[in-house]
């Protein structure tokens, strides 16, 4: 179709700014099970949410598609290893308390002791599973929102966010069960965090 086409121009134009030598997509793919706010290029395809098929033009799917080469391309490996770092960090500092306990329980060879390892063995799960999940959600965020920046970049803030506004208002037209939670960023919150850059 004549769509296809010109989102796959639009989405091998954009591959060869910004990751220039790599193998460009070559196929457009309308997936039914896809989120109607995500737009996937990976693997030499574009994959895009069946539901929104004929809603936006070709020109509006590009500035989303340059979004989401930037995020599944890794652009940000130095800030992933700050990411670690803070991850690493607070699950460094909460063994501390961790190993003096189980140093404490070790010398009392008692039924009680069972018991209070298990309780130490326990909280210890549930501080680092707490942890390790507002990392994940906040740098999957971190991640898209930089992303949504680099993007800006490259086709203007102005239209990036155009095409944000134009995919959630054709969004709130559907009935369709959005997800109160999701480690990704909705429509809103990329369009209030690109706001800020139109701002003088």
């Amino acid at each position: 179709m004549e769509e296809d086409y010109e989102i796959l121009r639009y989405a091998r134009g954009l591959f060869r700014q910004i990751q220039p030598g790599k193998p460009e997509p070559g196929t457009v793919s309308w997936d039914e099970g896809m989120p109607l706010d995500r737009v996937v290029v990976r693997y030499g395809e574009v994959k895009l949410p069946s539901g929104m098929r004929g809603k936006l033009t070709p020109g509006d799917w590009r500035p989303l598609i340059a979004s989401s080469i930037i995020y599944n391309q890794s652009l940000y490996r130095g800030q992933r290893r700050g990411f670690i770092v803070r991850l690493v960090l607070p699950l460094g500092v909460g063994e501390v308390p961790l190993i003096f306990a189980l140093l404490q329980i070790f010398h009392m060879r008692n039924e009680q002791a069972t018991i209070e390892l298990i309780l130490v063995i326990a909280g210890w799960i549930l501080f680092a599973s707490a942890v390790l999940s507002l990392y994940i959600h906040w740098l999957w965020r971190s991640l898209f929102y930089a992303a949504d920046k680099r993007a800006a970049e490259i086709v203007g803030t102005a239209t990036i966010v155009e095409s944000l506004r134009r995919s959630r208002g054709t969004i709130s037209t559907l009935t369709v069960q959005r997800k109160r939670f999701s480690l990704l960023p909705g429509m809103n919150q990329r369009v209030q965090k690109l706001e800020k850059l139109l701002k003088p």
